[in-house]
């Protein structure tokens, strides 16, 4: 489980010998947030939750209607099926509602966005991830980005204030929409994680961000690093490579440019880099469910379930680490890489000889 990049640092290390769990711990330690009472974002725990909500608006003609349901429930499905998302951890608000839907929660107006925002508020724990991902169309102007919703349309500065509830918890937001920039902007503050289908508000026309992002889901396409889990981080580089594919093939000029923000700068970046401006959150946001007890399957269930959370913390550690390497003495850093990845080539051998 060892991914492509790690197994790279793996040969460049002359020594193999195995460190304590004490010297571990504090390796772990040392790859974390260092400022004064910043918690460590996006490290799950056993009993870590993954809620999703869908936020999908209203469309001025029926062929959009119709490709941001498709766009929506497939997404569900994907979901529900690949991730093994319990349908009550997702929140569907589509349009102006479909009763006939089960996999659709509700009209898509402020009043019921802000009913499912409360109530995710009453149910998720601190630690739990809240991935809400915006479909239809945005518009944007001096006085500000609305996402155009059922009724008066919700503004980045009013959804950003609907976030604050959710300071224990990790966020991702992601906004397929047109003219998504300023809106995602809004929204930017420590320890979010938000992509935009766009890189300014000129950006007014159709996007297919979407399209591309839910096929980075599907199969787990966008797994580069082979972990078996796909990150945000890989999501949004296989959507914008094939987004540019697209153009080029249909010798079309490009009329969005997706960006990212995971520093809470609000300047979001269309190359980001992790160990420049952004996207070190972005590589250890997974859209995968934390996994627990009931799977793996079998008799060495709870060891493989303990090993895989060890597996992930050690991934984790190693992405953070690279993401400071500037900013850190060449032998300290050899020296931290070689203690996380031996001993993630070591949990990662004694998964797999659990799981046979």
């Amino acid at each position: 489980m060892v991914h492509a990049a790690a197994k790279r640092d793996v040969m460049s290390i002359s020594a193999r010998k195995y460190l304590t769990a004490g010297c571990l711990i504090v390796l772990l330690s040392a790859v974390r947030p260092s400022a004064a009472g910043q918690r460590d974002y996006f490290l799950p725990q056993p009993d870590t939750e993954k809620h999703v909500v869908m936020l999908t608006g209203t469309a001025a003609e029926e062929k959009h209607a119709k490709r941001f349901r498709e766009w929506s429930l497939r997404l569900h499905d994907v979901l529900t099926g690949s991730y093994g998302y319990r349908p009550e951890r997702i929140t569907l608000l589509l349009g102006a509602g479909d009763p006939a839907e089960s996999r659709v929660s509700g009209a898509c107006k402020k009043e019921t966005i802000v009913e499912a925002i409360d109530r995710l508020a009453g149910a998720a724990k601190p630690g739990d991830q809240i991935l809400f991902i915006l479909i239809g169309h945005g518009t944007s102007n001096e006085d500000g980005a609305k996402f155009n919703i059922e009724g008066p349309d919700i503004t980045g500065e009013a959804f950003g204030k609907l976030l604050e509830v959710f300071s224990r918890q990790d966020i991702v937001v992601v906004n397929t929409t047109s003219a998504s920039y300023p809106f995602c902007a809004a929204l930017s503050a420590p320890g979010r994680v938000i992509l935009s289908a766009t890189r300014s508000r000129a950006e007014k026309y159709d996007t297919f961000f979407a399209q591309y992002l839910i096929e980075a889901f599907e199969n787990r396409r966008a797994d580069r690093d082979k972990n078996m889990r796909v990150s945000m981080w890989e999501a949004f580089q296989y959507a914008r490579m094939r987004l540019e594919k697209w153009y080029t093939d249909n010798n079309r000029i490009p009329s969005e440019h997706s960006t990212l923000d995971d520093n809470g700068d609000a300047l979001l970046s269309p190359e980001p880099d992790p160990t420049k401006n952004d996207g070190s959150l972005a590589q250890i946001a997974y859209l995968d469910v934390t996994p627990k007890s009931a799977s793996p399957s079998g008799p060495e269930a709870p060891a493989a379930i303990e090993l895989i959370h060890r597996v992930h913390a050690l991934e984790r550690a190693v992405f953070l680490l690279r993401s400071r390497k500037s900013g850190i003495a060449a032998g300290e850093y050899k020296k931290e890489m070689e203690t996380l990845l031996i001993d993630l080539a070591k949990t990662s051998r004694d998964l797999r000889k659990t799981r046979n």
